[in-house]
């Protein structure tokens, strides 16, 4: 039986360890490959792989990379025999470049590469120690290209998501209309777009009764509130936190993903189609891998408060492309399940290990 170290640094519950939780599950339930995930022993994601009896190899609880966690990974290598070592997030990548600077050809090194930005100089030596980089998404892999990194080392899995997880909206009878974003409060999630679309709405005369939920947090939580403010929206806009978005997608009416940049292979973006959300994203190249615009949602140039608002005033006055729009989500979310995800990965890791 092969065995797979995961490693991922992140310490909180975000789509990145969603990845690793659904890909070790998976490994585990089908038995070709035996999962080992290293990750914070405080982490969300430790927690969850306990309850599925994945093993976990507890790394310190830091803001910046410890040298002893490397010295413990070295330990579960003695004990287990990697034959990959597969990293998920940059952090983590650096880590895996040790290791396969240390061990040489006794393991093959994955990294995922989930965010289209591109690689700083100083980071590229180790993607390239890497017998293959996993792309989320054409874009992501094409920065990844640019970068510097070998055409023959990329490949694209698009990100997957776990349909049993999401409870199919309805239609229901509410007062108010319910726009829902969901995402870290960070520069490239787009809030400041959307709140300037929040104002050119309000101006809309033939709008029902509305209003905008946002679901994440982040540091630019105090910002984001003093420019709804500032603009007098914020009647129409509340900040609801760190919440589990499955469980207040059903109750909402369009999902809204006004992304900046950066973004790799849109979660947020599969999880409105499962929940049969209409939807509503950003022109991104990686949003439009997986968007059809007028057919599996709408899309808006990227940047472009009143085309977003136009789309968001569009579909609370058109219920019938709402209804359209999410029976074409259903459908294209079927592409990108967390299966489909980790059937990939087993072909990528076939052919690395020449099975």
């Amino acid at each position: 039986m092969t065995k797979v170290l995961h490693i991922d640094l992140g310490r909180q519950m975000r789509g990145g360890q969603w990845q690793v939780f659904y890909l070790a599950r998976l490994q585990r339930q089908e038995g070709r490959y035996t999962p080992v995930v290293a990750c914070p022993k405080a982490s969300p994601l430790a927690g969850k792989l306990r309850e599925i009896d994945v093993e976990v190899v507890e790394l310190a609880s830091m803001p910046h990379w410890n040298p002893f966690s490397f010295i413990k990974l070295l330990c579960a290598w003695r004990k287990h025999k990697f034959s990959i070592v597969h990293t998920h997030d940059a952090k983590a990548a650096a880590c895996g470049a040790m290791f396969k600077r240390f061990l040489g050809k006794k393991i093959c090194l994955v990294h995922t590469r989930r965010v289209s930005y591109p690689v700083k100089k100083a980071s590229i030596s180790k993607y390239k120690a890497a017998d293959a980089v996993v792309a989320v998404s054409q874009d992501t892999a094409n920065s990844l290209r640019n970068s510097g990194i070998p055409a023959a080392q990329l490949c694209v899995i698009h990100s997957g998501i776990d349909l049993a997880r999401y409870v199919p909206r309805t239609p229901q009878n509410r007062e108010r209309f319910i726009f829902l974003v969901v995402g870290a409060l960070t520069p490239q999630k787009g809030h400041t777009v959307l709140i300037k679309a929040i104002k050119h709405l309000m101006e809309a005369e033939d709008m029902p009764p509305w209003e905008v939920r946002a679901i994440g947090d982040g540091p630019l939580f105090n910002s984001i509130l003093a420019e709804a403010k500032a603009l007098k929206v914020e009647a129409r806009l509340s900040l609801l936190g760190r919440q589990d978005a499955s469980k207040i997608m059903p109750y909402c009416d369009v999902m809204v993903v006004p992304s900046v940049d950066g973004e790799g292979s849109s979660g947020t973006v599969k999880e409105a189609w499962a929940v049969g959300l209409p939807l509503i994203c950003s022109s991104l190249a990686a949003n439009l891998e997986l968007v059809s615009n007028e057919r599996n949602g709408l899309v808006f140039t990227s940047g472009q408060d009143e085309a977003l608002a136009d789309a968001m005033r569009r579909l609370a006055l058109d219920p019938a492309l709402c209804a359209s729009l999410a029976e074409s989500g259903r459908e294209s979310v079927q592409q990108y399940t967390a299966d489909k995800m980790a059937s990939s990965y087993t072909r990528l890791y076939n052919r690395i290990l020449h099975f």
